[in-house]
């Protein structure tokens, strides 16, 4: 056997399995392969030097390396010799490498110590330091909105960006430089918590006394007391607080605890506080005194120490030209009213403690949508996938708003007249919503400006308090909604009147967009696909649980098959299906462009 005379068919062949390969492997790898295959593939000319190879786009000087390589071997198994172009540029390689290896050979320079880290006078890092020493005595941990006011009047920077000024950075922003230094650590996901580390104290201690301040922190030795007599009595002098029981190195006394004698334990290891844990949670789930339900504290609000505050999401406008129509309209009525970004749903409400300045999201979220908005929401899927996001929040109330917005958005919707209906059917129906309908904007208004003043009006009415949940660590937001599930099932059963919610900050950090499932995002990649609405992107996803399943599916699976074959696949696959699940040919050839197509 010989060499063909192209030798452009091999290096198709080789970039088709290297792609294949990386695709199995998960590497970031297949994109370019992928890329480089299809750019061989489509070259005009030969392929029969390595010059030429290298000019087509996407191959490297490595992807040349090991087509050379791969092409060596090829013609050692076939007995030929190795074409001169291509000898020649194996040659130069391995002198490279060699050139390589000797300079290599050389003592390496000694590395320049690394100057230690000291923010600069009143900037960001500076405030965070000093706010963390003086606030957080026990190293326990403070959250962002914590340390925020307490720093600011260290900082001459404000601890909050304008990106209308093309400001995209504040004060907090330091807070990454100070964690890349080991100065400061956290703990937990929703609200993290912040701490000083030994070096971070250390420097702070420092800066304090540069400062000429003269308040020095005192440790704080907590009495952690339980309802059945169980006692911590932590010795504090050399304990970093971040478990959420502090019994971390602790010198712990039962006593007087039914079938348990009275004996100090020593904790000096992470199993015995997870027993001691254990044994408290399980002794006495709920400890009234200290306000701590199933291991996680809690805090209650009297009606008479909060205000309630209608936030309206910053995207809520009624023109470019009257961006701030709602809050106006609404101070109108005498409500208070704050636009802010939502992370869910257009209009929630919260409590503000009139103290602290902290806030909680009461259980009342809203949607707002204009006729047309609607129309095009059910066209491409978003009606559905914006329902399913706002159940996700957890909340006990639900309202769906409706604008009809005069005749002309009627006119232009008409078509859509039935599916709207539909829509509008399922959401009282099925999804549990209140759903009312108005003519324009100023009812709209009207509505939320009343409806206000019925939530305030209950928590006066019915002396209701509330349950402040304050969760450590919350990793998605299914342990979200169960938390405050559990909470409700302990607490809103009573006579007493309760409602369990959680921070605003929680609520926004664990309800935005970006906590999506791989699931979810591969939903999101295929209805992006014209023609894949969200019943057939949910079938697809079904069947090919992930991205890398779709491509296998093509390229390993039915790799044998036609292009035209391939284009029919999803068609055949799904040809059982019914209604608006069902994939036609047009859709099934569109998803093959989009996943299949080498």
């Amino acid at each position: 056997m010989t060499l063909p005379e192209d030798l452009k068919l091999l290096f198709v062949q080789w970039l088709q399995d290297l792609a294949v390969e990386a695709t199995n492997k998960g590497s970031k790898m297949a994109l370019t392969y992928n890329r480089a295959f299809m750019n061989v593939k489509n070259h005009p000319e030969p392929v029969n030097d390595p010059k030429t190879l290298k000019s087509i786009r996407f191959v490297g000087d490595k992807t040349v390396v090991l087509l050379t390589t791969k092409l060596k071997k090829y013609c050692e198994s076939l007995e030929v010799a190795m074409p001169n172009a291509f000898a020649a540029n194996e040659s130069i390689v391995v002198a490279n490498k060699r050139k390589s290896d000797s300079s290599g050979s050389e003592p390496a320079k000694k590395p320049r110590k690394k100057r230690p880290y000291v923010p600069k006078h009143r900037s960001g890092g500076f405030a965070i330091l000093l706010a963390l020493y003086l606030r957080d005595r026990v190293r326990n941990g403070l959250g962002r909105e914590d340390i925020v006011k307490a720093a600011t009047p260290y900082s001459d920077k404000s601890f909050s960006s304008n990106p209308a000024a093309n400001d995209f950075y504040s004060a907090w922003s330091s807070i990454k430089v100070l964690m890349n230094n080991d100065l400061v650590s956290c703990s937990g996901r929703s609200p993290k918590l912040y701490f000083l580390t030994d070096e971070g104290l250390e420097l702070a201690r420092q800066l304090k006394d540069t400062e000429g301040m003269h308040s020095s922190p005192l440790r704080q030795e907590p009495d952690i007391s339980f309802d059945n007599k169980l006692r911590v009595t932590p010795d504090t002098s050399n304990i970093r607080f971040s478990d959420p029981y502090n019994l971390i190195d602790l010198d712990i006394t039962i006593d007087t605890v039914p079938g348990i004698s009275s004996c100090p334990l020593k904790t000096g290891s992470r199993s015995s506080t997870d027993v001691s844990a254990k044994l408290s949670i399980e002794a006495l789930p709920h400890d009234s005194t200290n306000r701590i339900f199933d291991g996680t504290r809690y805090d209650i609000w009297t009606q008479d120490e909060v205000e309630v505050i209608i936030i309206i999401d910053s995207r809520e406008v009624r023109s470019s030209s009257e961006r701030d129509f709602f809050e106006k309209r609404l101070s109108s009525f005498g409500v208070k009213c704050e636009v802010r970004a939502l992370s869910v749903g257009d209009i929630v409400w919260i409590a503000k403690h009139k103290k602290t300045g902290k806030e909680v999201v009461l259980n009342h979220i809203c949607e707002r949508k204009r006729i047309d908005d609607l129309a095009f929401s059910i066209r491409d899927g978003r009606f559905q996938e914006q329902k399913n996001r706002l159940k996700k929040t957890g909340m006990k109330n639900y309202y769906y708003l409706i604008e009809e917005a005069g005749m002309g958005v009627m006119d232009r919707v008409a078509e859509m007249a039935e599916s709207i209906q539909t829509a509008i059917s399922m959401t009282i129906t099925v999804s549990d919503f209140y759903l009312r309908r108005f003519k324009e904007i100023n009812e709209t208004v009207s509505f939320l400006a009343s409806l206000t003043q019925v939530i305030q009006n209950n928590l006066l009415r019915d002396n209701t308090k509330l349950v402040v949940i304050r969760a450590q660590s919350l990793k998605n937001q299914t342990e979200y909604t169960e938390l405050v599930i559990k909470f409700r099932d302990k607490f809103e059963t009573r006579n007493t009147s309760y409602e369990c919610v959680h921070y605003y900050p929680v609520f926004q950090e664990l309800m935005g967009k970006s906590v999506t499932t791989v699931r979810e995002m591969f939903i999101v990649m295929l209805m992006s696909i014209r023609g894949v609405s969200l019943e057939r992107a949910i079938v697809i996803q079904r069947r090919f649980p992930t991205p890398k399943s779709l491509i296998e599916f093509y390229t390993s699976e039915h790799g044998s098959d036609t292009e035209e074959e391939k284009k029919r696949l999803l068609e055949y696959e799904f040809r059982n299906e019914i209604g608006n699940k069902k994939i036609g040919k047009v859709c099934s050839e569109r998803v093959y462009d989009a996943w299949g197509k080498q």
